[in-house]
């Protein structure tokens, strides 16, 4: 038996779909198409290829990107999904165009899914026996069946069969789904209600002390247009853990106006008989069972997104911390159990001895310190803000006279039994490994958070219900854009740092390091290849070159115009420009101007970590108290707080600033030291409730 051919659907134009999309020109959609085809970079096409992209920023390009390979993979999936049921010999042509106007793989997929199981439907049983012409006779009012099926079948059969058929057709229909779709986002409802008592007992002694946290989610319902991609992640979070019951609530209403809008595309005038509707409630309820998942995994999509965004800028906020080489420091790790951890680190981050105290060996503790800071002439002592240290600060806050300095530890521990940390320091325990990240967060942020896994790193919200994958994939984009923002000095950059310069793969990153040092950007010629190293100069910094723009953003490239502009002090394009960089536009010109300018200069000007001060309890505080802390999280309701407790205190977005605040950031961010008053404590729960106004 000949196999049938297979369909082939035609692909979509992606660039004017993208153009049209991302309000883009399709020039500029191209252009980024065809680098990246090329090999290029996302730093490098942002930074160096501006004149033809028409300065397109990092995340447009990535958007182009982005935006293509989702409607690669939907045409894919339209493809296959067209050619499975073509190949069951089941397609229709209704159901190849409800297949085609799918908007989302989510959409393919559910239609697409009754085919894939090996079980027929009783849809699908009913076409075999040949009960198709009932239903069509059905869909236009009409009740007859052919003779020929009443000497096979008894009459109830038939019927029921057709009935099934139009309930598949319905629940296909595309035109439909778009109707009830839009029409759920537009007045449609979700609710939440907790699981009953006798599911509830059910549950493990830690998911039940997780109950308590949904209790605004008891009795909870808000329209779908409304809701906020937060309460999207708690509603989430809460029937994973078995605590809640989510749904879209059925509207009668609702149900009606699908019907109707459906009835009236069938152009019926008559009476309808009670199969056609039998057959639409039953497709509608398939419908709105598939429109409600498409709707929950969309809201979560969204919701995950917000939650990424939230987390890159409060991720860069702390990568582009000032780092604080030049003098050597004391890193501590704190903790009570298994003692203190020390290290004295050198002007460069390089460990030089470790040491341990007890926290209720109190003078011994103060002795050893004192004693390691006098021998290595320490002037900063840095601790982790874990367990321990609001004990260790009192004391050793009235001995020391240097500055102390609190750092957040998040992920060091993590970092610390990682292969990265293995590699870094074979020869050394975890909790050494562990101690010298806290101290290196102090002395440059971004060199050291680049190795710790950035999910880890603490600064977001519900991140771990975020697909790890995606978190991962869009988080290192900050860290990329960072590292190529701020430039590395390719004599002391680590090998993990190296590997998050444009173009630079780990094996590059190896061999250069293995390799420096280095005297010019032109020696790296002979460690890289010509694409690579076209990729990847333009952010390496050789301080110790002669050649003075070895230390800047400007690309060798660039090298011939850029000493043509700065001898000539020249501000706008010329005739002679174009011969020595045929791209030439103002903003090259701009560029290399202001790169000159920042010889030397680091772009990180944030001080974000925290000054050691009296510790404090919440049982000493009192509603009124004004208090000085470090930001740590800035979150779509709110910024939390370091103020020196166990637990961060939250500034609820409404108490962010007098006026109205629609977006947390746009007031503080990760990092920032600000001024609070304490309004609400909860000493049971561990929590303070902190306002910035008139603070």
């Amino acid at each position: 038996m000949q196999e049938e051919e297979s369909i082939t659907i035609q692909e979509p134009n992606y660039i004017e779909l993208i153009s049209k999309n991302l309000n883009i020109g399709q020039g500029q959609v191209q252009t980024v198409l065809n680098l990246t085809s090329e090999g290029a970079t996302v730093p490098f096409i942002s930074r160096y290829r501006k004149e033809q992209t028409n300065n397109l920023d990092e995340n447009q390009i990535r958007e182009i990107l982005e935006l293509r390979k989702k409607e690669k993979n939907l045409h894919l999936a339209k493809q296959k999904a067209i050619n499975g049921i073509h190949e069951q010999g089941k397609l229709t042509n209704d159901l190849q165009d409800n297949i085609l106007n799918c908007q989302t793989l989510k959409e393919v997929e559910e239609i697409y899914k009754p085919y894939k199981s090996k079980k027929k439907t009783k849809a699908m049983i009913a076409i075999e026996k040949g009960f198709e012409p009932v239903a069509h006779n059905l869909l236009n009012n009409i009740l007859q069946i052919p003779d020929e099926l009443l000497q096979q079948y008894a009459q109830e059969e038939i019927l029921e069969g057709a009935v099934q058929i139009i309930a598949s057709w319905i629940s296909s229909n595309s035109q439909l789904r778009h109707k009830l779709l839009n029409t759920l986002y537009s007045l449609g409802s979700i609710s939440s209600s907790y699981k009953s008592e006798k599911m509830l007992e059910k549950l493990n002694p830690k998911e039940k002390s997780q109950i308590p946290k949904f209790e605004i989610y008891k009795n909870f319902t808000i329209q779908i247009s409304k809701i906020k991609p937060y309460q999207t992640l708690a509603l989430n979070r809460g029937e994973s853990l078995g605590i809640l019951n989510v749904k879209i609530l059925k509207d009668e209403d609702i149900f009606a106006k699908i019907q109707k809008y459906y009835l009236n595309s069938l152009e019926i005038k008559n009476q309808l008989n009670e199969y056609l509707l039998e057959g639409f409630k039953t497709g509608y309820n398939a419908l709105f069972e598939s429109v409600e998942r498409q709707i929950r995994s969309e809201l979560t999509e969204k919701a995950h997104d917000e939650a990424i965004v939230t987390f890159q800028q409060n991720l860069k906020s702390l990568l582009m911390t000032k780092p604080q080489y030049g003098q050597k420091i004391l890193a501590i790790d704190p903790g009570f159990k298994t003692g203190c951890k020390i290290t004295i680190l050198d002007e460069l981050g390089d460990p030089q001895t470790f040491d341990k105290v007890y926290l209720e060996q109190k003078q011994e503790t103060i002795n050893k310190i004192l004693d390691l800071t006098n021998k290595y002439n320490i002037q900063t002592i840095v601790i982790g803000n874990g367990t321990g240290n609001e004990k260790l600060q009192e004391l050793i806050n009235n001995e020391f006279e240097g500055d102390i300095y609190i750092v957040n530890e998040s992920g060091a521990s993590v970092y610390s039994v990682s292969k990265t940390a293995k590699e870094e320091f074979p020869n050394y325990q975890d909790v050494d490994i562990g101690t010298i990240s806290i101290g290196r967060r102090f002395i440059d942020p971004l060199a050291e958070l680049v190795k710790v896994p950035v999910g880890s790193i603490g600064v977001g919200l519900y991140q771990h219900d975020i697909p790890n994958k995606k978190l991962e994939e869009k988080l290192n984009y900050v860290v990329e854009d960072c590292v190529n923002n701020v430039g590395i000095n390719i004599n002391t950059a680590s090998i993990h740092l190296l590997n998050h310069i444009s173009g630079i793969n780990k094996t590059q990153a190896k061999k250069i390091f293995n390799n420096k040092p280095y005297q010019s950007r032109q020696e790296l010629q002979k460690i890289l290849g010509p694409k690579a190293y076209q990729q990847a100069i333009g952010f390496l910094r050789v301080p110790e070159s002669s050649e003075t723009l070895d230390n800047t953003d400007i690309h060798p490239e660039q090298y011939q115009l850029a000493k043509y502009i700065i001898s000539n002090n020249k501000t706008q394009p010329d005739d002679q420009m174009p011969e020595m960089y045929p791209d030439v536009t103002q903003t090259t010109i701009d560029f290399i101007r202001k790169a000159y300018k920042n010889i030397g200069n680091d772009p990180r000007t944030n001080f974000a970590h925290q000054k050691a001060q009296q510790p404090i309890t919440i049982e000493q505080l009192k509603e009124g108290d004004m208090l000085q802390g470090i930001v740590r999280n800035v979150v779509a309701f709110g910024a939390f707080v370091d103020v020196g407790l166990k637990n961060d205190g939250l500034v609820h977005i409404s108490e962010l600033a007098n006026e109205f605040v629609s977006n947390p950031m746009d007031i503080v961010k990760v990092g920032d030291t600000v001024d609070v008053k304490v309004i609400g404590i909860d000493e049971e729960n561990g929590k303070v409730q902190l306002s910035m106004k008139d603070s």
